[in-house]
């Protein structure tokens, strides 16, 4: 790890905000002023938006159906602040016939390993994109969020 990212990780270990054992980490969730469910910070949904941009390019899209986040980071008291944000990235498989020989896959496939393992804004968390052409199945994970829709798919267990 380059001495920056060694620095950085220290400052943000170093300042932390604890994770009370119900509830998400607020380096990356906040709940609303107004009340109701934990939704993502902004900074973080908009650097999620713009890799999505990178993966599909500007003129395709309607290439993803949708993405969603999963893993460590919507686990409520997770005490581990550097586990990663997992991000399912859901790829429209109805439009193939744009796709020659599948190279635009390719390149989809391509750019999110490019962009996999970089540190989310103010935290100390990667983020993983993980392209697949199902949806996320609610049995499989522990909680869903949905960050087209800003909302979660499965709420997670005992979060208050």
């Amino acid at each position: 790890m380059p001495l920056f990212e060694k620095k950085y990780a220290g400052y943000l270990t170093a300042y932390k905000i604890p994770i009370a054992p119900n509830q998400l980490d607020p380096t990356v969730f906040y709940t609303p002023d107004e009340g109701g469910d934990y939704k993502l910070l902004p900074s973080i949904h908009a650097q999620i938006a713009r890799d999505l941009e990178l993966m599909t390019g500007n003129d395709q899209p309607h290439r993803i159906k949708g993405y969603y986040m999963v893993g460590p980071a919507v686990t409520p008291g997770d005490k581990n602040k550097n586990g990663d944000i997992k991000i399912i990235v859901y790829i429209n498989n109805d439009i193939k016939n744009v796709d020659i020989n599948g190279t635009r896959a390719e390149m989809l496939l391509q750019v999110a390993n490019e962009l996999s393992n970089k540190k989310a804004i103010g935290t100390t968390r990667d983020i993983v994109y993980i392209p697949t052409v199902r949806p996320p199945d609610p049995k499989t994970h522990e909680a869903i969020y949905d960050l087209l829709n800003h909302s979660w798919i499965k709420t997670p267990n005992g979060l208050r």
